[in-house]
């Protein structure tokens, strides 16, 4: 289950870690998601940072890998030097975490990450998108991910939002598209234990959002609360038929919504989300 515990906040909120919080908050490049006893910074889609605690104490990891392919390879050199402990020699080399990840952006975009990305930073009321990439077991022992979790309130009660996002129209049909994805997402709802996890792992990542004030609450979220799944399509032509070819493939048993975004557009409108299956 993901959450963070008090003292995890309280570093963050006022404590030798507020530093991150601070980034968080302030910088659109950068959000924080709350983890199992740790979160993760992402900057521009990619993952900047790991802070993680054990016991009363922090550790900090940063991927190497953002240093290389490029001429200069020496600051992969230098953050294996850090104090991984040491919360203030992360501090002082935050910046350079960013340039050295704008560097490998430049020679490897991800288009779709740094969109969905912007989804985040841009979606914090109706709907709050509160996850990415949540990750989790099936009834058949398989790891799953899913795209984004969000909430959406409706009729003063909180309605769960399980989003799939799809970049361009490569990403309809076949062994991951719309009709596959939908089968596997059900099959993680209709098992008890992955469902009850995911819900009590929502409630705790609102709170500590809440708390942390990057997202504004309260949030009322009952254990049987209402779930849809959302397709979020971006950059789909409109004239082709793939979508209403995989929806055909598909059996209707949790009530699913599809929504259009440009490209250049990042704020949902969940009223214009149509029934998939209509």
């Amino acid at each position: 289950m993901r959450g963070i515990n008090t003292q995890f906040i309280n570093d963050l909120k006022s404590g030798n870690l507020s530093f991150f919080l601070d980034q968080a908050r302030n910088n659109s490049d950068i959000c924080m998601e709350i983890r199992k006893d740790y979160v993760s910074l992402y900057y521009k889609g990619g993952s900047a940072l790991k802070i993680t605690q054990t016991g009363k104490r922090y550790s900090f990891r940063f991927d190497s890998k953002y240093c290389l392919n490029k001429d200069d390879d020496g600051k992969a050199a230098f953050f294996k030097s850090l104090n991984t402990r040491d919360a203030s020699s992360y501090i002082k080399a935050f910046p350079i975490i960013l340039s050295e990840m704008d560097s490998w952006f430049a020679c490897h975009p991800k288009p779709e990450r740094l969109f969905q990305h912007n989804l985040i930073k841009n979606n914090q009321n109706q709907p709050a998108i509160l996850d990415i990439e949540y990750a989790g077991w099936s009834s058949a022992k398989k790891m799953f991910r899913l795209d984004m979790l969000g909430l959406y309130k409706a009729d003063d009660e909180c309605r769960l939002i399980v989003f799939e996002n799809k970049f361009g129209n490569g990403a309809i049909g076949g062994t991951a598209g719309i009709s596959k994805h939908y089968s596997d997402i059900v099959d993680i709802l209709s098992n008890t234990n992955s469902r009850d996890e995911l819900i009590a792992s929502v409630i705790h990542i609102a709170g500590d959002k809440v708390e942390l004030g990057l997202l504004t609450g309260p949030f009322d979220i009952k254990q049987d609360i209402g779930i849809e799944i959302l397709f979020q399509m971006t950059g789909f032509n409109m004239k082709s038929l793939a979508i209403k070819n995989e929806v055909s493939k598909m059996h209707a048993s949790i009530p699913a919504r599809i929504c259009f975004q440009d490209v250049g557009d990042t704020v949902i409108d969940y009223s214009r989300a149509k029934d998939l299956f209509a």
